[in-house]
């Protein structure tokens, strides 16, 4: 190799001070704290009801193991003279990252609160890719002593989000439709009943229990509907609140090339 060679070899290896390196150990710290609380996530909906409350509880001990890593992130940049990114930036990915694991917390909670006997399909789709989209932002966090090329992580994350939005949406868009067709059945039997021409008044005992299962099943449907958008409604702050992450890693870096 000439000397030229290897002169920009050396140029393109970055000597980090001890300051930067406490920030990127802190970083990624974080990053692979997530990165195990949203397979924990995973796990919770594909375990039995006995198990549940266990991998909670992990959860919720990521969340605070998180939020210390966030005080510490605080702490050094308190102490910092010249962070290897801009103040703001940094504190505003940390808070980020913090969201991330909040709303994976709040769904993991909420599932275990309402006691589900088993995990909804798209409870099921919806982890998986949080879970990939915070691998990419753990690579990203990782590569960025050595490139700070975010756009390729920028990119799958926003990918992510648009295939969980599509995902959401369906789900919420099969339980209205289960609603309305327990609704339009239990109107049916009803209507039935009342074109039929009983002098007496009295509801026969069939058609009545007829009715009252009608009616059963279009108020579980509901409830069911009501509870599980809950914990939708957390899955998607979370796929949503990595979009924000991975938005901020970008203009981290693009003030510092």
């Amino acid at each position: 190799m000439g000397n030229g060679g290897i002169l920009n070899k050396l140029r393109s290896i970055r000597l980090l001070p001890p300051a930067d390196k406490e920030f990127y150990n802190l970083l990624n710290e974080m990053m692979t704290t997530l990165v195990n609380a949203s397979q924990m996530l995973i796990d919770l909906f594909l375990a039995p009801g006995q198990e549940s409350r266990e991998i909670e509880t992990k959860i919720a001990t990521s969340a605070v193991r998180c939020d210390r890593i966030g005080e510490s992130i605080e702490e050094l940049l308190k102490a910092a003279q010249q962070p290897p990114f801009d103040r703001t930036e940094i504190s505003q990915f940390k808070a980020d990252a913090i969201r991330i694991m909040k709303f994976i917390n709040h769904a993991a909670n909420r599932y275990v609160i309402y006691d589900f006997p088993s995990s909804d399909k798209e409870m099921r789709e919806l982890a998986p890719i949080i879970k990939e989209a915070c691998e990419e932002i753990a690579k990203a966090v990782k590569s960025l002593p050595r490139d700070r090329n975010i756009e390729p992580y920028y990119k799958a994350v926003g990918r992510l989000e648009a295939q969980a939005d599509d995902i959401y949406h369906e789900g919420l868009r099969r339980r209205v439709q289960e609603i309305r067709q327990d609704r339009t059945l239990l109107i049916n039997r009803i209507d039935e009943f009342s074109d039929e021409d009983d002098a007496s008044g009295i509801i026969p005992r069939k058609e009545l229990l007829s009715i009252i299962a009608a009616n059963v099943e279009y108020t579980r449907h509901t409830a069911i509907f009501f509870v599980l958008r809950q914990v939708y409604a957390e899955l998607e702050r979370a796929i949503d609140s990595c979009t924000e992450a991975i938005g901020t890693l970008e203009r981290m870096v693009a003030k510092n090339v």
